[in-house]
This record gives C-alpha cells, structure tokens and sequence, in this order.
C-alpha cells in the first residue's frame, strides 16, 4: 500500500533496496539479512520526520484501483490497449498499488454494477480508458465517492479529470503533413464520430485543409462502426473511382494494417498510387510490406500520467482537470510526394 504521506519507493531510494525487498519486509516475509531488514527500518525512521508513516511491518497490503473497460472480442490483443494496459500496470506497481480488471460488456453497463464491485473490492480510485459506449455512464462515476481519471477524452465524457493525446492537433497534423506533400485529394477511413477522438481528429483535418486552401467537401469519407468492416467497402470503392484520393488518412493502426493488405489485393500500389497516412502508432506498422507513417499517439505516457493523478488525488493532493499529452509524426515510405 502506499506509505501514509512517504511511499515504499521513497524508502527504497533511501535504504537504497528495491521496492520489491521493502515491500517484502513490510508485509512480514523475513527472507533478507538481518542487516537489510535494518536498513529498511532505519529509512522508514528517517522519512518519519516528514510525516507519519506506516508502523505496522506485518500489516503492511497493497491498496487497490479499478480499470474500468469496455469488453468487445480480442480488446486487449489491440496495440494501444495493450500498450495503455502495461503502462499502467507497471507504474501502479512501482507506486506499490494492485489493480482489479473490470471489464464491461453491454449488459453490465450500469453505474449499480461498478459501484458494488468498488464496495466489494474496496477500491480508492477508478481508471477509466475511455470508448463511446462508457460515456452513458460516466457522468454517473462523476459522483461516485473516489476519484475518477479518464483516460483519452476531455470534460465532454462528464468526468471532472481527464487525461488524453490531442487529437484536433493530430489531425491538423496530418492535414499539414500530407499537404506538404503535395497532395490535393484525400480520404478519411475513421471508426464511428460517435467517439470523441475519432471525431476531433476528423475535425482538425478537416478545418485544416480548408484554412489551407482546400476543399474539405470534396474528401471522401469512410466511417465505420466495426474493424471487421472496415476494409471491403472502402477498398471496393478506391478500385472503382476514375479519380481517386492519393492519400488517405487512417485514424485507427488495425484499419491501417488492413488498408494495407486490402490495397494490395485490388492492385492498388502503396505509395505509388496511394499514400497511407494512420493514427496511433504502433510497432507493427514499422514491419507491415510498405512502412506507414504515423502521427504517433503518446500511449505510454497517457497511461503514466493518469496513474500519477488517481494517486495524488487519492492522497488529497491537488492535481490539474485535464492533461493534453502532443502527438507527434512519425515519416516512413508510405506516404509519397506529388507534384499536383
């Protein structure tokens, strides 16, 4: 658990341990020498002068959060939720927090299901990567009686504190991006607008290429519910246009990947006849037959920086509402320059 106003990692710096070994002391696992189960009490003597600190070494147990997620088939196998899931895994270890899973499905999506596994799991604060389906109840978590962090949208979810990448940024950073490229016809392939970020990232390229001097009308804009659909309609339609986009931007990593492979099916060359610009790096697009460019989302630090402000608010420490982490491009070979 976290030490009352010192943590088990400040004790660790201290006695110069891991916080694995303190952990172990604390708990009443006497496996170390004599000596470093002194040095370990004599750090903890030395921080209580900053304040009170755990007295008990036998009663010492991990305090515990929930991560609230929306369950769809496979959800941890995507990179971000991979991704975002370790991140927070590891940085509530090294605070010396547990974590209890709570993962949704459409027929568990009620606030009176949440709060009786807060009770029973006696959790002090709720991470909450956010999806569209999680907003019906968020402005319910809003009132639950421990802190809450969003993870991926602002106050629109109804959530007081929100940690998130900004995506209205992303997206005009595509726009300027595949401008500066020289290209003039686009497509956005987005999963549904229903979801904020999906949204704002069609915003800002949108708004951008018209301050640009384009035509924002004229995009062809694909947006789908389900990855599993993601591909065939779009695909289908770039092979039948006379004038097709010549660069696409892809606000998903696995539609990207599919975009891919589609392409290559109908004959369409990646990126002589089309560039492919995605969102939300990961590393399997490094490796795809043609490596796509990427605005790259900041996954681990999203997930960093909520634990930190679950943890300072559970403390009473005052924290900011909201933390906007920058995107930034990542250029590979998937997106070629025009001469328009």
């Amino acid at each position: 658990m976290i030490l009352e106003h010192t943590t088990i990692k400040e004790v660790a710096n201290r006695a110069r341990v891991s916080t694995a070994t303190v952990s172990r002391i604390l708990s009443g696992k006497h496996c170390h020498r004599s000596t470093t189960v002194e040095t370990v009490r004599r750090a903890i003597e030395e921080l209580r002068s900053a304040g009170p600190v755990l007295t008990g070494f036998e009663s010492a147990a991990p305090e515990s959060v929930g991560i609230v997620m929306f369950a769809y088939r496979d959800f941890l196998n995507s990179s971000y939720n991979a991704t975002l899931a370790t991140a927070i895994m590891e940085t509530l270890t090294a605070e010396d927090f547990s974590a209890q899973f709570i993962a949704l499905s459409s027929k568990r999506l009620s606030i009176d299901y949440i709060e009786s596994l807060v009770r029973e799991h006696r959790l002090k604060g709720l991470l909450i990567p956010e999806f569209d389906m999680l907003y019906t109840v968020s402005e319910q978590l809003a009132k639950l009686p421990i802190p809450v962090v969003c993870i991926g949208n602002l106050a629109e979810t109804g959530l007081r504190y929100s940690v998130c990448a900004d995506n209205v940024s992303a997206g005009r950073d595509a726009a300027n991006y595949l401008w500066s490229r020289g290209h003039r016809r686009f497509g956005i392939v987005t999963m549904s607008r229903s979801d904020i970020c999906q949204a704002q990232r069609t915003a800002g390229f949108l708004e951008t290429l018209r301050e640009l001097g384009g035509a924002p009308e004229q995009v062809m804009i694909r947006e789908y519910r389900s990855l599993n659909d993601s591909v065939s309609g779009v695909i289908s339609a770039l092979a039948n246009m006379q004038e097709r986009p010549t660069a696409l931007f892809s606000t998903n990593s696995l539609m990207s990947q599919k975009l891919i492979a589609g392409a290559a099916a109908v004959g369409i060359r990646v990126p002589e006849e089309l560039s492919l610009l995605s969102f939300e790096e990961n590393n399997e697009l490094l490796y795809m037959p043609v490596p796509v460019s990427a605005i790259r989302q900041p996954t681990r630090e999203l997930g960093e920086t909520a634990v930190r402000m679950l943890i300072n608010l559970i403390r009473g420490l005052a924290v900011p509402e909201h933390e906007v982490l920058n995107c930034s491009l990542v250029s590979r070979s998937s997106v070629a320059k025009r001469n328009e």
